[in-house]
């Protein structure tokens, strides 16, 4: 979000994130195919598309792309959950051909450490399922917890900008 600092409570919550592979980012730091490493100089088609050809490219998103969507890391929260709800223990879920699935239209994919606490938004461990209730309690509790917590990096701010004024 424009103008945010560390800590705001309104935060910009990313509807994805774009992963790619170590190799494929140096690759195309280098300009060069992120898929098979050859230099965008010897291409035979435009080199402001992503690979060098239309194999490449098929290889680069099958091997290369790791980015998530938020609704493909909220489903291996609850899966990983197994759609039992961190607080109170129900587990929420659906028998589907013998197998029992997360409902989720009765959880909720829930930050255990706040984005506005500089919680990580994309971190599986920061991650937790919540059943609708138990994600108001733990709601009420954050916005708590994020006010105490925005008090006291204000005043540490308010200390820093006082301190580098007199050391002016």
């Amino acid at each position: 979000m424009l103008g945010a600092e560390p800590g705001d409570l309104i935060t910009d919550r990313q509807s994805y994130v774009t992963i790619y592979t170590d190799i494929a980012k140096e690759r195309m730091k280098n300009n060069q195919c992120p898929a098979c490493g050859k230099p965008k100089s010897e291409w035979n088609r435009r080199t402001d598309w992503r690979c060098c050809s239309k194999e490449c490219t098929e290889v680069f998103w099958k091997e290369h792309d790791k980015s998530l969507s938020w609704e493909i890391i909220r489903y291996r929260v609850f899966k990983r959950d197994k759609g039992v709800c961190a607080m109170c223990g129900e587990q929420m879920t659906w028998e589907f051909d013998g197998k029992q699935i997360p409902n989720d239209s009765q959880l909720v994919c829930d930050h255990i450490k706040p984005l506005a606490m500089d919680g990580e938004m994309w971190d599986m461990e920061n991650l937790q399922t919540l059943c609708i209730e138990c994600n108001k309690k733990k709601t009420a509790e954050d916005l708590a917890n994020i006010a105490e917590y925005k008090k006291v990096n204000n005043k540490k701010k308010l200390h820093k900008t006082f301190k580098n004024i007199y050391i002016l």
